[in-house]
């Protein structure tokens, strides 16, 4: 079951103070990203992870929120992605503040190279046979 429209919503409105948060899909739920660059996801089960790197994941593990682990076979394989402490669904401000400390986290990730073209077929072939001439 795909993010249900209604939690999609009543996400992006609470992170509206943020800026322009866009939520594109992201294997059958939804990446959260501001800037380009990804700050939390939603699982299909209307779930919200947060960012966290080694400056916030001590706040949020402290704070008893639940690491987003995948794999149910690996759990030693989760991502550095946590739930938001109890309560804070419920109380605008305090999710803003987890969120920034998300955000915060992705602005501190390297970001990744754009990925290069590759070149056409014919032109790896033509290469290959200028050289096997040479």
């Amino acid at each position: 079951m795909p993010v249900s429209p209604d939690f999609l919503d009543y996400i992006l409105d609470l992170l509206a103070p943020l800026g322009p948060v866009e939520a594109p899909r992201l294997f059958g739920g939804r990446g959260l990203t501001l800037h380009g660059r990804n700050f939390g996801l939603i699982t299909r089960d209307d779930t919200l992870y947060l960012k966290a790197d080694a400056v916030s994941q001590p706040q949020f593990e402290a704070a008893g929120c639940i690491r987003f682990a995948p794999w149910a076979d690996k759990p030693h394989r989760s991502l550095g992605y946590y739930t938001p402490p109890e309560g804070a669904m419920d109380d605008p401000d305090e999710l803003l503040r987890w969120a920034r400390l998300a955000v915060d986290a992705a602005l501190r990730a390297p970001a990744k190279a754009p990925k290069k073209a590759k070149a056409p077929m014919a032109a790896k072939k033509k290469n290959l046979a200028d050289m096997l001439l040479e």
